[in-house]
């Protein structure tokens, strides 16, 4: 396995015909004057037919090691990535070059797989999803095409151990058994060890392996540790003052959906042109956003992990972390895509405790030992005292660089020490004081009276309910969870105040032990009174619907489901509710009074309209005599 340093030799060296015809191509096809460290190597190692595996950071040109090479094969690129918005923004920058390139993945109908495959016929880059992948149809008509290589792009999705483990890319050793043909396998973001298992589970044999510089010296790393959402998005509105002075745009990345939205409302109150993004909004509301910040109508993007994959900017002047990401590879990913255009551009992250408690939630009880892995990593780094910059290269490369001599640390380290100081002790008092409130909580035990109570509020009950729900009832809760469950309405609500939730579920537990309280369900344990039926639901259709009205509305809802699945929509993407509601009372016969209808605008009638006129007519045409 031959290692390729980039940072030593990447520019260096003679220039062989070969070379300069590399050269050529580069700057005729791509409009680039030279060859990024690394790009060369992994180049000239997969026109020689060798299995290549590149590591560069973020922003470090790892495209170009896939489509330059396919530009001058004898056959197609095939070109596996994750995403469908990367695949096709990668479709068209290089349609625009004039290369002819085409995507195929899950998220198309039938016509428009047949038009690729037409296009695929005569495509230098063919971009697949790893699903379309996994049937061996799909890869027996590939093979057709007879490919020169195949490219895995974001390749650490591989390996358990990486950051964004994804089961269907574990199955891509596939292609080297069926196909034999080079691989070249590209990331920004791959430890030692998932570097080991990509080759492993590729079935790469003796790889080049480009090994790129992570060291941005443009880039100012920083971490400040905060506590209150409110606190921090004032910080963020004080950074985003600081570094947009001159121009230019910034990122704020939050952990979920909602503090998206919400830090983007903030935003814009301070006077600053903010969108939001996440992966909860639709198709077409992510690429208006995206695009309205690409072209500056928007300095601001408030947005989840859900983007900037694939979005190269030249000048983003900050990258501000409002809330942890998932992972330290995830954070070296986000931050990288500040300050491409070589210009000074910061990358900072507010980190408070409370963090900690989302990013598990988000996790869940299962996942993969890289996401643990990489929480932890992040960790070192929010609490560290060393080098930013540096710890983030060692993690990569296990390298020590040095002091890069622009982050906190190494600006002010006595100050670092000291807030880290402080708040590891701010830390260790509250874990004290957690400890020694469930030591009283955990010796509180219901009197008799009390299990009575408990008993009542479960034979008030219309339906089962789980411990912590019914806890929650006794408590007086107002969480949402207990208003939808209507708790309030229990003649026994809130008449535990007081007594710690602990307790309850404790007696609940014990009561059902004693046979005073049952058990139901098995995946999803409630509690009942014993012996006692439970009561069917009762059906919420209007007595006032006919036959007719209700099975038009089930089979529109059928429709709407069918089509969500087939394009990997959410149902209300397609219709919502009102617009269905509305189709099935007026019934429509013609277009135009289809068209009529709240939602059904000219692209939806072009998509939809025909299939729904149909199914409409099957529920009011008269029967045959």
């Amino acid at each position: 396995m031959a290692i390729v340093g980039a940072w030593k030799n990447g520019t260096g060296g003679w220039v062989s015909a070969k070379h300069s015809t590399l050269q050529k191509t580069l700057q005729h096809v791509f409009g680039y004057s030279s060859f990024r460290p690394g790009q060369r190597e992994a180049i000239e190692a997969m026109e020689a037919g060798r299995d290549v595996q590149v590591l560069l950071p973020t922003g470090g040109g790892k495209s170009v090691c896939y489509q330059l090479p396919a530009v001058r094969g004898s056959g197609p690129m095939v070109v596996v990535s994750p995403l469908i918005a990367l695949m096709e923004d990668q479709v068209g920058a290089l349609t625009r070059r004039g290369i002819p390139a085409v995507a195929m993945h899950t998220g198309k109908d039938w016509e428009q797989v047949k038009a690729d495959r037409e296009l695929a016929a005569e495509a230098r880059l063919v971009y697949v999803s790893p699903e379309r992948l996994k049937a061996k149809r799909f890869r027996a008509w590939l093979a057709k095409l007879r490919p020169m290589a195949f490219a895995i792009d974001e390749a650490h999705c591989i390996s358990e151990w990486g950051h964004d483990f994804r089961p269907d890319y574990a199955r891509l050793g596939v292609l080297k058994e069926e196909f034999g043909l080079p691989v070249i396998a590209l990331t920004a973001t791959a430890t030692r060890r998932v570097m080991g298992e990509i080759r492993e589970s590729l079935g790469m044999e003796d790889p080049c392996v480009i090994l790129g510089d992570f060291a941005r010296p443009n880039l100012t790393f920083s971490v400040e540790l905060l506590r209150g959402d409110k606190a921090r998005t004032a910080r963020v509105g004080a950074l985003l003052r600081e570094s947009l002075q001159e121009g230019g745009r910034a990122i704020v990345y939050a952990a979920t959906r909602k503090r998206t939205k919400k830090v983007a409302d903030q935003l814009k109150i301070m006077g600053f042109r903010a969108g939001h993004y996440h992966g909860g909004r639709t198709a077409g509301a992510r690429t208006r956003e995206q695009e309205r910040f690409e072209v500056g109508k928007l300095q601001v993007l408030v947005a989840t992990s859900a983007f900037g994959m694939g979005v190269d900017l030249p000048d983003v002047r900050a990258v501000i972390h409002a809330e942890a990401p998932a992972t330290l590879e995830s954070y070296y990913q986000e931050a990288g895509r500040a300050g491409r255009d070589g210009d000074p551009a910061r990358a900072v992250l507010l980190y408070s405790p409370k963090d900690a408690l989302t990013r598990q939630r988000i996790r869940g009880q299962q996942c993969p030992p890289g996401v643990e892995q990489g929480w932890h990593a992040l960790m070192d780094y929010v609490y560290g005292t060393h080098c930013r910059q540096g710890s983030l290269i060692h993690h990569f490369t296990e390298r020590d660089p040095g002091p890069c001599g622009r982050c906190d640390v190494c600006m002010a380290p006595e100050q670092v020490l000291n807030q880290v100081v402080e708040e590891r002790k701010l830390l260790a008092k509250n874990r004290q004081e957690r400890q020694k409130k469930n030591q009283r909580e955990n010796a509180v035990v219901l009197d008799e009276t009390q299990r009575q109570t408990v008993i009542s509020f479960v034979e008030n009950l219309k339906k089962p309910l789980g411990k912590r729900l019914i806890a929650m009832g006794l408590k007086g809760s107002h969480s949402k969870a207990a208003k939808r469950k209507k708790l309030r309405e229990n003649p026994c609500f809130g008449s535990l105040r007081g007594i710690p939730e602990i307790a309850v579920v404790k007696a609940i537990s014990e009561l059902q032990e004693e046979g005073r309280l049952a058990a139901k369900g098995r995946k999803y344990p409630t509690v009942w009174i014993p012996d006692k039926r439970v009561r069917a639901p009762v059906s919420r259709k209007s007595s006032k619907s006919t036959p007719a009205e209700t099975s038009l509305a089930g089979a529109l809802k059928r429709f709407r489901t069918r089509e969500a699945r087939r394009r990997r929509f959410k149902a209300y993407q397609v219709f919502n509710n009102a617009t269905l509601k509305e189709i099935s009372e007026v019934k429509p016969s013609d277009m135009e009074t289809l068209l009529s209808v709240k939602g059904m605008g000219p692209v939806k009638i072009k998509k939809y309209g025909t299939q729904i006129l149909e199914l409409v007519a099957q529920f009011t045409d008269p029967p045959p005599l």
